[in-house]
């Protein structure tokens, strides 16, 4: 009788560190998890804004605001991705509101990561760790001919 409350509080002690360690681990999703996050960037929007070149395969778009503390560091930790298929832009809220606010984002910085489609492959909420890039460098090199040098 007296194990029962012993195994419920390891019972208990087991799934709050498995919760902790999923989340963790879910930080970056490699695939779209979560229903708000937008499954389509208009690349188009982003060049008529003056943001990103065309004609490279992935654009790699950190949202941020004036007032974020952390945006300057996630843009210093997400610049080495640039390259001869990569964009990495900026998008203040500030300077283009419309296209910040057409992704509905209410947090920043918040890194979406698409395809020459279009197609948002990875996203990042908050400044991206080491692992998150290693992930980003991953999507990047399997698409064939989109390979980045570096």
């Amino acid at each position: 009788m007296r194990t029962a409350p012993l195994a419920l509080i390891l019972g208990a002690v087991a799934c709050l560190v498995a919760l902790v360690a999923a989340r963790r681990r879910g930080r970056w999703r490699g695939v779209l998890a979560a229903p708000d996050i937008p499954a389509i960037v208009d690349r188009g929007a982003f060049e008529r804004a003056g943001i990103g070149g065309a004609g490279k395969a992935w654009i790699v778009a950190t949202l941020t605001d004036r007032t974020c503390r952390s945006c300057a560091s996630t843009l210093e930790r997400l610049s080495p991705l640039a390259g001869p298929a990569v964009d990495v832009v900026e998008v203040d809220a500030g300077r283009h509101p419309e296209l910040h606010d057409s992704y509905g984002v209410d947090a920043v910085p918040f890194t979406l990561v698409a395809d020459t489609g279009g197609a948002v492959q990875a996203w990042i909420l908050g400044p991206p760790t080491a692992a998150d890039i290693a992930s980003v460098r991953r999507v990047v090199a399997e698409t064939p001919g989109a390979r980045e040098e570096g």
